[in-house]
């Protein structure tokens, strides 16, 4: 399919047309408002998928707004492919007037500079990768924060290549931005820079919280599912596992598990759906996919290891998390 066009009132008078007719044909079903101003065709926003339409609202608010507007935290994020849960409801945007509105029309307004830390990703203007990062590690819940941490920390690997913006600290120039990726893009960010930002937090208790975070991630984490599956075990007082564990299967060839606790020689698994859609999974219908997992599994198993598994229902609820854990054999603090 092709990239959504935008439909302005302007562009109707410039071939000397009435722009109301954009209401009737939405009011018809014929275009969708994507915001007061600005439709699209429905039988293209239809196609869409949550994070697209994403986007399109956010062309639509730059071509409505006068000074190219800067994206930031979770807006940012997406373009960045950090580790954010969900579509966010609302646009981010920078504002220099401290005085503005919060939160108007669908956008929350944060106070910082226009012109220091942004960078160009295809038309937009975004914070650049740190500056994202910091922004929402100092304003989410820990086990978020971490999945967000964990993945500035990353570097695309070759799946995620393909989807790659970044080149040495800029973000190459492209005609459309991906809002949908399969991971970080553009080169990890140097756990230093993020150390360093933390300590000139001007209050002890963010510094405090935010070094946390920081501290406390891994570039080997896999997804955010996998990034707040560890910090919620932490939270709730299961040892420490190690991530990426490797394996040699009957065939030679390598495998790796989410989490492997070694006292107890248990592999942890977060099966999130996109898992089975990975490019590196090769190519293959989902039945195939499922059956080639199973005898993964089968082999380490073989090798006497035992597996555990949960989903996203299990992870976000703690009492039946914390459940799981202890029935496969997990010691818990206090219990």
């Amino acid at each position: 399919m092709n990239n959504p066009r935008l439909i302005l009132p302007a562009d109707l008078r410039l071939i000397g047309q009435d722009p109301t007719v954009l209401v009737r044909r939405c009011n018809k079903g014929e275009l969708v408002r994507v915001r007061r101003g600005a439709y699209t065709k429905s039988t293209d926003w239809n196609e869409l998928g949550l994070l697209s339409r994403y986007g399109l609202q956010a062309a639509a608010f730059q071509a409505l707004t006068p000074r190219q507007p800067v994206f930031t935290h979770a807006s940012a994020a997406l373009l960045w492919g950090l580790w954010i849960v969900g579509v966010p409801r609302r646009l981010h945007v920078v504002t220099d007037v401290v005085t503005s509105g919060r939160s108007k029309n669908g956008v929350i307004r944060h106070v910082g500079s226009l012109e220091q830390n942004t960078v160009r990703c295809g038309p937009f203007l975004l914070t650049n990768k740190a500056v994202t990062t910091m922004a929402l590690i100092k304003e989410l819940s820990f086990p978020y924060a971490v999945a967000v941490c964990d993945s500035a920390l990353r570097n695309p690997d070759d799946r995620q290549a393909v989807n790659q913006f970044a080149v040495a600290d800029t973000v190459r120039t492209a005609h459309q931005p991906l809002w949908v990726t399969d991971g970080p893009q553009g080169p990890a960010v140097p756990v230093g820079d993020l150390l360093n930002a933390a300590e000139h937090l001007a209050s002890r208790a963010a510094r405090e919280r935010t070094l946390a975070v920081i501290n406390f991630a891994s570039a080997l984490s896999g997804s955010a599912g996998e990034s707040i599956s560890r910090a919620k075990m932490h939270q709730l007082g299961f040892p420490a596992p190690v991530l990426q564990k490797q394996y040699t299967l009957r065939d030679g060839s390598d495998a790796s598990v989410d989490f492997w606790f070694k006292e107890q020689n248990l592999a942890g698994e977060f099966d999130g759906k996109t898992k089975y859609l990975r490019a590196d999974w090769g190519g293959g219908s989902m039945e195939e996919r499922l059956w080639k997992e199973k005898r993964r599994e089968d082999d380490i198993r073989g090798q006497g290891v035992g597996f555990v598994r949960w989903t996203w229902h299990e992870l976000r609820n703690r009492e039946q998390f914390a459940a799981l854990l202890r029935r496969a054999g997990l010691p818990q603090d206090g219990s």
